[in-house]
């Protein structure tokens, strides 16, 4: 049982108590508290940092497809240039082989006309010369008087 007044051995023993906690606190707890906050500033802080650096690489993403895109819009627009032009190159060509083969065919139809005229005199001059030779046989050697 407990005396009033608690003899010395209480005192020490409350002493020893306050003492021991006292070292207990400083020793381990305090540590252990600093050490779970360090960990829990670090966790907390890399996990912040990631958002941060997930944001970022977000927004170069997006300047990148900006980028991107921009550069597909600028091919298109010069590949659809080169189209035009490529088109109007081949209308000029076809229509330079269309001149051209106009040109020849005008160049042989006046070339066909010419030696149709010179084979129609050629034949009417020697129609007219086998007609003389026919009338010349017929008539005997006669020649014939017109």
């Amino acid at each position: 049982m407990l005396a009033f007044p608690p003899d010395i051995t209480f005192v020490i023993q409350l002493v020893s108590f306050l003492l021991l906690a006292y070292l207990m606190n400083r020793l381990l707890f305090l540590p252990y508290l600093d050490l779970l906050e360090e960990r829990d500033a670090r966790t907390t802080g890399d996990a912040e940092l990631a958002v941060q650096k997930r944001a970022e690489a977000d927004e170069l993403a997006a300047e990148i497809e900006a980028k991107l895109a921009q550069a597909r819009a600028d091919a298109m627009g010069e590949v659809e240039s080169l189209r035009r032009e490529a088109k109007a190159e081949e209308t000029k060509l076809f229509d330079e082989a269309k001149r051209e083969a106009a040109d020849t065919l005008a160049s042989l139809r006046a070339g066909i006309a010419s030696e149709r005229e010179a084979a129609a005199a050629t034949l009417r001059a020697e129609a007219d010369a086998l007609a003389g030779d026919m009338v010349t046989a017929v008539l005997g050697g006669k020649e014939a008087s017109a």
